[in-house]
């Protein structure tokens, strides 16, 4: 008896150790190994920009590769400093022919100038330029307010033409210089990931350029990106004063530490209010989410312009968007909806 209970056992104990032979191999035939990271640093339109991904079928330097193509491709194409952009020979002619890309940004950045009441406006660049803010390499000083005045002669988005049918960009009046950095970072980061997910759908990672940050897909698959809101009072470039979760979409803080210098102790930065000429007084940083990187691009610029104290903040939710400004005393407002980000998915 003693001995067909050890037998009994016996097969007992080799079924359960099969069971778990076959659920081992099972896991080790069909899991999804975890995917590994590979990160990449471009130098483009006017930042760093940081690009880290994991292929799912597609090796992740293959991505990397892709990624930093389309954003020399789009810098060369669009930024203001480089001689054969149609940006430059725009400011330089007066007028361009451009193909379909180049008229789409063009467009959009004439509508969101039109939606934004001027908030937004790409002919800001005699005044970046006055500045010292339209190119790393310009020499930073204050205005006179003779120069603003002159400058704002020539600020404003209707003297931009946009000419749908014979694809042709003018520019009405002399002196008028266009600069499409308010929108174009944005757009350069939606693209890096349409080419990313065009050549691995399952890829995923992020697109960083300067405090625009787009999603290519959740954190292993799965889980949420952490993003951290500077503290715009500290010197401090990693301290965070809010924290948002995103497994898509996008979202680009404006700061006024970004790119500023200061002189007889006072600090100016670059976002050029439009309206008198002079860096924006009234928010220290206004962050934006939206699904597309360039539309949180544009609304980041022009609420950091319109202020902490701007009564139609949720006006602009009708346009796709999620924003929390900080006030240069700290104090903070948001749209009704940006809480929903602030919890873990």
């Amino acid at each position: 008896m003693r001995q067909k209970n050890m037998h009994s056992l016996r097969v007992y104990l080799y079924i359960i150790a099969l069971g778990v032979g076959i659920f081992l191999l099972s896991l080790l035939l069909f899991s999804k190994p975890t995917p590994v990271y590979e990160e990449k640093e471009v130098p483009v339109l006017g930042t760093i920009v940081r690009v880290k991904v994991a292929g799912d079928k597609v090796s992740s330097n293959v991505l990397l590769n892709t990624a930093e193509q389309e954003l020399y491709r789009i810098h060369n194409k669009f930024s203001p400093n480089v001689e054969s952009s149609v940006v430059h020979k725009l400011n330089t002619d007066g007028r361009v022919e451009v193909d379909e890309e180049a008229l789409f940004l063009f467009q959009a950045a004439y509508n969101y100038a039109v939606i934004t009441g001027g908030a937004f406006d790409p002919t800001v660049r005699p005044l970046l330029k006055l500045w010292g803010f339209d190119d790393i390499n310009s020499q930073k000083k204050v205005p006179t307010q003779e120069e603003i005045n002159k400058a704002l002669e020539n600020v404003d988005y209707r003297f931009i033409k946009v000419d749908e049918k014979n694809r042709e960009i003018s520019l009405l009046k002399d002196g008028v210089e266009v600069d499409l950095g308010g929108i174009a970072k944005g757009y350069a980061i939606d693209l890096v990931i349409q080419k990313i997910k065009g050549i691995d759908p399952e890829a995923t990672g992020f697109v960083d350029a300067g405090g625009d940050i787009g999603i290519i897909g959740p954190k292993f698959g799965e889980l949420p990106w952490v993003i951290g809101i500077r503290d715009p009072f500290s010197q401090d470039a990693l301290k965070s004063i809010d924290t948002i979760y995103l497994t898509s979409g996008a979202v680009v803080t404006s700061g006024d530490y970004e790119r500023f210098f200061t002189e007889d102790g006072k600090k100016y930065h670059h976002i050029i209010d439009p309206e008198d000429g002079y860096p924006a007084r009234n928010a220290s940083s206004v962050t934006v989410i939206a699904e597309k990187a360039m539309i949180a691009d544009v609304f980041s610029t022009a609420l950091f312009v319109l202020g902490y104290d701007n009564p139609a903040l949720d006006y602009f939710t009708d346009f796709g968007i999620q924003a929390f400004v900080i006030s240069p005393a700290g104090e903070s407002v948001q749209t009704k909806g940006f809480d929903y980000f602030r919890e873990k998915m």
